[in-house]
């Protein structure tokens, strides 16, 4: 699995959509991410994020994901240059967007508006075409874009101007088949072990020599889901410690998650 860390360093390459001082990191889907678990993963979907599809004939999909907790607001629109030969498309010549929730429950943007917006960092002019917003459930959304013709579109996600992490490759995150959990060899759970359950479907990490399944707090962790995916499959103690210090709440917290020493 391929983790790859978005930070906002170059004006030039972000995107502002709801105001000049909001810039959205850029993500670009490729031809491969044709299905939402094929896509990438926005780890934390409050953090904005401005992902481009471009497609060369009616038919083709592109998709993403994007994690939520309960509490959360999900904010998305739909925009595109305004420019040619974008802005000279028909409405149904434009690629839909269709948002799925983790309950199943699937919504299509319509193009409500034409409303013109220029972004002052690379001087460019766009269109938005639709905007959406309601409480998000806890879990992953998917994404699809569906083209309709010879076009290109950008979604835009979230609304927090800090780094976002984006992984690809990630086992998809619908309610995942049921595994055993491995057994412990009479002197604890072995590094080889830990380092299989690697995905944020099965998230083990060392911390100060013990075996935590951190699974169940990826969606619930307070700083984000990125700071618990982030120490999947490895020695995580250093992280821990360093953004959690002393303090007593996180680590009675992390009692709850124990599996069992690690063995020497």
């Amino acid at each position: 699995m391929k983790r790859i860390a978005l930070i906002a360093i170059a004006a030039a390459m972000s995107l502002s959509f709801v105001s000049p001082a909001n810039a959205h990191q850029p993500v670009v889907l490729l031809n491969s991410d044709t299905t939402a678990a094929n896509g990438p993963l926005l780890v934390d979907g409050t953090v904005s994020f401005a992902v481009r599809a471009a497609f060369t004939k009616a038919g083709q999909k592109k998709a993403f994901r994007a994690g939520f907790k309960a509490g959360d607001t999900v904010a998305v629109q739909v925009l595109i240059m305004d420019k040619k030969p974008e802005n000279k498309l028909k409405n149904n010549q434009i690629p839909s967007l269709t948002i799925t929730s983790p309950s199943g429950k699937s919504t299509t943007l319509k193009i409500t508006e034409r409303t013109k917006f220029f972004e002052p960092f690379s001087a460019t002019n766009y269109l938005y075409l639709s905007r959406y917003t309601a409480p998000a459930e806890a879990g992953t959304y998917n994404f699809v874009i569906t083209a309709k013709s010879k076009a290109a579109v950008t979604v835009a996600v979230g609304e927090k101007e800090i780094p976002g992490e984006v992984i690809r490759g990630a086992a998809p995150t619908s309610t995942p088949t049921a595994t055993p959990t491995p057994t412990a060899t009479p002197a604890g759970y072995t590094m080889e072990q830990v380092k299989a359950n690697n995905t944020s479907s099965k998230c083990w990490s060392v911390i100060d020599s013990k075996v935590y399944d951190l699974t169940k707090w990826i969606n619930s962790h307070p700083g984000g889901a990125g700071a618990i995916i982030s120490l999947c499959g490895t020695d995580g103690t250093a992280a821990f410690k360093g953004q959690h210090g002393g303090s007593g709440s996180p680590a009675s917290r992390l009692a709850g998650y124990l599996l069992g020493p690690l063995a020497k």
